[in-house]
């Protein structure tokens, strides 16, 4: 092992310890009912960087950026954070997916998901759904000019979950996966 492997892994905190002790007090109160939470779960990612000074003075210098790397840092994926505003913690169902998923999409980005497979740019995550309405309501939130069309995809998740890749459900007919490779997209619904 060189020592390239042995550094710690970087950290905004003042140190391992200090973001040790930041993810466990953030699960705990993540976990618990003091902070207040969405229909969803989500609580405020300010909110929850507030309660952690308040309860460890130690950590008083921490803000949202702090919060938000606890996502990063988190290998199991219990950590969600929507954009930038809301986290909360789940533990993680894994399940074996239906035969088909559907992913919605706009028409300016099929060509680079159909080259390159599906990967999130912000969340870590995908979510998928079980119908292709789901997934065409779940896109029609990103659209913001007249030129975007929403494109639903049509996903092998069988070979996906064959080949290794775990699947973990919260919501009926809403799955959440890390990616999808190219040669799972069956292509577009018509």
């Amino acid at each position: 092992m060189s020592n390239f492997d042995k550094r710690p892994q970087q950290t905004l905190y003042m140190s391992q310890d200090h973001l040790r002790k930041a993810i466990l007090i953030a699960i705990d109160l993540l976990n618990g009912s003091s902070l207040k939470k969405n229909d969803e779960g989500f609580c405020s990612v300010d909110g929850l960087c507030e309660r952690i000074k308040s309860i460890d003075p130690e950590l008083a210098y921490i803000n949202r950026n702090h919060v938000v790397e606890l996502f990063f840092k988190d290998k199991d994926r219990k950590i969600f954070v929507t954009g930038y505003d809301d986290i909360k913690y789940k533990e993680i169902r894994y399940v074996q997916p239906p035969e088909t998923l559907y992913f919605g999409t706009l028409n300016k980005l099929v060509g680079k998901m159909k080259q390159f497979g599906l990967r999130s740019s912000t969340k870590g995550y995908l979510k998928l759904y079980g119908t292709p309405e789901l997934a065409a309501d779940f896109a029609r939130k990103f659209m913001s000019c007249p030129e975007d069309r929403v494109v639903v995809l049509s996903i092998d998740a069988l070979g996906a979950f064959s080949s290794g890749m775990k699947f973990s459900t919260f919501k009926n007919n809403e799955y959440i996966v890390v990616r999808i490779d190219q040669k799972f997209i069956k292509g577009d619904v018509k």
